[in-house]
């Protein structure tokens, strides 16, 4: 049996874009799987049963893999620490993208045209051999019942478990505040949406949580906030929930649209044909060059609109 290394971006999105090429791995190949994943996203692939072991990128892991003897690694990360490992590993095939830095210690390279992507990862794969790859991610993250069992508890407790629900989410990873939209925009969504009778519930990642308490404070009606304290289980099982996800480009929005919920997605520069929530067409994007131009109304408009449809 051949034993196959994936190493991975460490954003959320980016892992959430690798999943249709680990799905078709696993369907077409009999071999043993191996990702080289975040510690806090490999749960995501554990429990959806798209690899046979996962672990953080150390120097560890070239004794493992040498002792595996692997056979193949497909390198979606362009780090040069990543080609580094895969090379001292002794891993003969090593494919990846053309733009990496270290890009000659690659074996076979594809090229990448513009941000990481699906788009970009399908060509990765589809040069590694493997033929039938899912266009979107939707349908393939699985959620154990005990992190569902989690929401439902939290829910209860804080008295929304039958209310229909919309996720806001109003912040990215910290290297990327570009895509951030004013607070106070958020604030008057938040205020109109309430008033109109919508359950808002401001979620996010736990190193956002007293900037998300702060700015509920700031609303006249204070919306509960969720922050996945067990982990990245417990925040898929909420956006599961959740009737609808609005809020900016970010692996929180790939994460809702990635376990069936609806996005309306804000974006600025960034291009949704490329990077927005998938499958597009299921979804909604408000989208101005600067992100800064998107007004409270134009957010408001698209919600009011989705009930309707």
């Amino acid at each position: 049996m051949d034993k196959i290394v994936f190493f991975h971006m460490n954003q959320l999105g980016d892992l959430l874009f690798s999943l249709p090429v680990l799905k078709a791995a696993k369907q077409e190949l009999n071999a043993k799987i191996f990702s080289v994943v975040r510690a806090s996203l490999a749960p995501l692939l554990t429990v959806s049963k798209l690899v046979d072991g996962a672990m953080s990128k150390d120097r560890n892991i070239v004794k493992f893999f040498k002792k595996e003897k692997i056979s193949k690694a497909i390198l979606f990360s362009e780090s040069p620490s990543s080609l580094v490992y895969a090379y001292l590993s002794g891993i003969k095939i090593r494919i990846g993208f053309n733009t990496a830095s270290l890009s000659f210690l690659l074996t076979k390279k594809t090229k990448r045209v513009g941000v990481p992507s699906l788009f970009n990862n399908r060509e990765l794969a589809f040069a590694t051999g493997l033929k039938s790859i899912q266009q979107d991610y939707a349908g393939i993250i699985n959620i154990p019942e005990e992190n569902i069992e989690n929401v439902k508890k939290w829910l209860d407790d804080n008295n929304l478990a039958a209310l229909r629900i919309i996720a806001i989410s109003i912040g990215a990873s910290k290297r990327r505040h570009y895509k951030y939209l004013e607070e106070y925009k958020w604030i008057e969504v938040i205020n109109v949406l309430s008033e109109k009778g919508f359950n808002c519930v401001l979620s996010g990642a736990p190193w956002e949580k007293e900037v998300l308490n702060s700015t509920a404070k700031k609303c006249k009606i204070a919306p509960k906030v969720f922050v996945a304290e067990n982990g990245i289980l417990d925040s898929a099982a909420f956006l599961k929930k959740c009737e609808l996800f609005v809020g900016i480009d970010s692996g929180a929005m790939h994460l809702a649209a990635a376990v069936g919920t609806k996005c309306i997605a804000v974006f600025g520069y960034t291009d949704p044909s490329q990077v927005g929530p998938m499958p597009l067409k299921k979804h909604i994007v408000i989208k101005k060059e600067k992100i800064s131009d998107i007004t409270c109304d134009d957010i408001i408009l698209k919600v009011l609109q989705s009930q309707y449809k």
